[in-house]
Parts: structure tokens; sequence; C-alpha cells
């Protein structure tokens, strides 16, 4: 009775870890994990009088005061009350990080959420490599799924090749960071193991993934890997060789194949037909920037992109479909100043610049910092769900003195 007393009392230490093992497996469980890790820890903390150590980095009060200023935002937002809440719940992450931080600090839990997380994206991992040969149907194991009301797959990531719960952009993402941070792990523990999963996942993002955001974030690991963690020379020729090798098979040809999507992108942009990847990020930022130009000093308010897009597009004559409006532009820059100005922007800069100086030259620290910079270029780092929780969790780990590398 006393043992089960103790894991009772216990059991919030396993919150964060279990968030981080269903990142690439359930949004939902993710999300339920999470909350209750945040409520879990602002439990403790009132109860410890401990909220002063919320607040003891810069970054913290910068990204608390970000969110802050989005909620007072709302008061002269030109969107409807459900747009700001949508967006107002989009970015409660922002709270999150300081709480998260802290959970992760009392429950000396880094450790056990990278060990989880591995774990989980290296299922994944394996069942993405099944789907792409086409050993296992995962259309009978989808549609099992959906009929015990365990989960309705959307479409687009049943028939993507190697997606396997999230969409291609969030998997990639995560694989490229699991590909560093195996390859860390593995040069500096000397376990093979690590190794041949950083391995399979760099040629799943790279020569398997649809995501060009991933595709340059996989990149930038392995410059940082080549700089700061592989000191052997015979090593990095012989990464280099079976990457060029890797270029004379099949694999090659996903990277012919978005090379063509790239160039029809284009073909479609010169008709001045918006109705692509390319396309609408390229229309969005000409929202964002007309809308920086109207706004400048503080923007337009909380959840207002839809609005502004749906403004622009009719006084610049533009035919548009359904998809061209959103609340989500697929840039964290352009959401930022959309919404909050050039005061709010940089606001924005010196939360990644906080994040910089507390780094501390740490590499894997400098990769998060990589990874948010990246994906605020080609997505909404912090306004999508699950790419915001993962990055969340992970800059709040490289942030903890205990984590063992």
């Amino acid at each position: 009775m006393f043992l089960a007393n103790i894991k009772i009392k216990k059991i919030h230490t396993y919150f964060l870890p279990l968030s981080a093992f269903f990142i690439l497996i359930s949004p939902a469980a993710t999300n339920f994990f999470i909350v209750l890790a945040v409520l879990s820890s602002i439990f403790i903390c009132v109860k410890n009088k401990d909220i002063i150590n919320l607040f003891q980095r810069k970054s913290f009060i910068i990204c608390s005061i970000l969110y802050f200023f989005l909620v007072f935002s709302s008061i002269y937002s030109v969107a409807d009350n459900e747009q700001i809440f949508e967006v107002l719940k989009k970015y409660l992450k922002f709270l999150y990080i300081p709480i998260i931080f802290y959970s992760i600090k009392i429950n000396d839990s880094s450790n056990s959420i990278v060990r989880f997380f591995i774990i989980g994206a290296t299922i994944i991992l394996f069942m993405s490599y099944l789907k792409y040969f086409s050993i296992f149907n995962f259309e009978l194991f989808y549609d099992f799924l959906r009929n015990i009301n365990l989960s309705d797959t959307k479409e687009k990531i049943i028939h993507n090749e190697t997606a396997i719960f999230q969409n291609y952009i969030i998997q990639g993402i995560i694989f490229s960071f699991f590909s560093f941070l195996c390859l860390i792990f593995g040069l500096k523990k000397k376990n093979n193991i690590y190794l041949i999963l950083s391995t399979l996942s760099f040629i799943n993002v790279l020569f398997m993934n649809d995501s060009r955001a991933a595709y340059i974030l996989i990149i930038v690991f392995l410059l940082l890997c080549f700089l700061f963690v592989i000191k052997n020379k015979n090593f990095k020729l012989g990464f280099l060789i079976v990457i060029t090798l890797l270029m004379f098979t099949q694999f090659s040809d996903n990277l012919k194949h978005r090379i063509d999507f790239l160039n029809t992108d284009i073909s479609y942009l010169k008709k001045d037909n918006y109705n692509s990847s390319l396309g609408l990020r390229l229309l969005w930022s000409k929202i964002g920037l007309d809308n920086l130009k109207n706004k400048p000093i503080i923007g337009y308010g909380a959840g207002s992109f839809k609005k502004t897009s749906e403004i622009y597009l009719m006084e610049n004559n533009i035919p548009f479909e359904k998809n061209y409006i959103t609340n989500n532009p697929h840039n964290e820059f352009i959401s930022v100043s959309s919404q909050l100005g050039i005061v709010g922007l940089l606001f924005y800069f010196a939360f990644i610049f906080s994040l910089y100086k507390e780094a501390r030259g740490d590499v894997l620290s400098i990769g998060i910092i990589s990874m948010i910079l990246v994906t605020s270029i080609f997505n909404s780092a912090f306004y999508d769900n699950m790419l915001g929780l993962f990055l969340v969790i992970t800059l709040c780990l490289t942030q903890q003195s205990k984590l063992k590398v």
C-alpha cells in the first residue's frame, strides 16, 4: 500500500515523458499529457510558493510578455471573437514554456523525456519504412483504427508514402531533430544503435519525405554536427560517400520529384495562380508586408490575419479559393508582425536572441534555435499545435543543466 501511494504521488513525473512519446503517434494524447503536466506543475508551484522561479530566464519573461501583448491586442483587433480566441489558444504555448521548464527541473525528468521520445520516434520511423516499401498494408491498419473509434486519420496522411499519424511536414521536422539527437548520442556514448537510427531518420527525411522545411533542417543539423560534433575525419568522409552513393539509387527520385513540383509551382505563379504551396506562401507574405505597411507599430490585433487576407484579396482583385484565407500564413514572422506590428516582431526576435544567449554554445541548444528559426520562416512554428508543443518541450529540455548528452 505504501509503495502504491508513492507511485501515485509520482505519477505527475510521467506526464511530460508520455507527451514526448506520443508526439508522432497521437495529437490527442500529446495534448492531454501536456495539459496534465502544466496543471500539475502550476499546482506544485503555487503550493511551494515558487512562482518567482518560473521566470528565472530572460527568454521566459520575453515570451510571457509577448503572449500578454497578444491578449491586450484583442482590444483593438479587427478579427471577430472566434478568431481571436482561436489565436490566443494557439499561442498559449508561450506561457507553457516557463511552466514546462519548471516541471522538468523539479521532477528531474530530462532523461526520461528523451528516452520516451526516442522510443516513440523509433516506432514511427520503422512504421514509415514499412509503409514506404509497402511491406505492410496501412489501409487496413487505418480502417481498423477508424472502426474501433481510436483514430480517424486524415486522407492526406493515409495517402502519403511515409507519414503515419502526423502530416509529412511535422513528421519530417521531428525526424530531422531525431537524426540530429541520435547522432550526438551515438558519437558521445559510442553506441552504434543510435548511429543506425540517426542514419535511417536522415535517409527518411532527405530521400523519402516531401517537406522542404525538413530538407533544410536536416542540412543545418548536419552542418552543426560536422562543425561541432563529428571530430573523426574518416567518419566525415565515410558519411559523405554514403550520401553521394544514395544519390544514385531510387531514393534520389524523391528529390527530383520535389524539384519538378517546385518548377510546377513557379509556372503557376507566372500565370498569377497562387493555388500551390509556393504560391500561397508568396501571397501570404505579400499580405503580411501590406499589413506591416498599413499598421506598422502594433498591428491589426490578435487573430486578424484572416480578416486582412480577405481585405487584401478584394482590394487587389485577386480571384481566390477558400484556402487562400487563413489565420495561419505559415510564417511566424509574418503572423506576429501582422497581429502585433514591429513591436511584437521585436519581442519575437528578442525571444530567439535570448535563447541563443542562454545556450552558452551548447550544440543541442543551437540546434533547437536553428529549428525555431527555420520553422518560423517556412511554417508558423508556435501557431501549429504539434510543432509548437514539440518546440516547447525540446527548448525547455536543452535549457536543463542536468540533461545528459
